[in-house]
């Protein structure tokens, strides 16, 4: 048994681990063709926070009685294909940076569904969504400086 006030307040949670998780996975395949030092800088703090954030979610998914699901391994394998085919004849920071503002794009959307569909979550739950959320999109916009 499960020790969440209501369902929402586990889906929020479960979505900011399963986000953060894919974007840590997702970040380091791009990082591996990073040739500008400022922009790998930049991606590595982000992944850091990723980590950080991804740890925090299935600490308290598991405290509470809950088994986090990670990405299905075909997500993960047709990621990594993606990000290779992409970065095959263009590793440039402008690709790169290009990459991680879609990725994060797709997480932003993916956190803002979910805080929309969970406004009886407890509050706590869904400050830190929406604290994750507010850090993505600041972190799309100090990536646009290498489009």
């Amino acid at each position: 048994m499960n020790d969440f006030k209501n369902r929402q307040s586990a889906e929020i949670l479960k979505s900011v681990y399963k986000n953060a998780e894919m974007a840590y996975e997702s970040g380091t395949d791009v990082l591996k063709h990073c040739r500008n030092q400022k922009l790998h800088d930049e991606i590595s703090s982000q992944l850091q926070r990723y980590r950080s954030v991804a740890a925090q979610a299935r600490n308290e998914l598991v405290r509470r009685g809950t088994v986090p699901k990670t990405f299905p391994t075909y997500a993960k394998v047709m990621s990594k294909i993606g990000i290779e085919m992409k970065t095959m004849q263009d590793s440039s920071a402008e690709n790169l940076a290009e990459l991680m503002i879609r990725g994060t794009t797709m997480g932003i959307i993916d956190m803002q569904h979910a805080l929309n569909r969970s406004s009886a979550a407890e509050e706590r739950i869904r400050n830190d969504a929406s604290e994750l959320l507010k850090r993505e999109q600041e972190y799309c916009n100090h990536l646009k400086k290498y489009l």
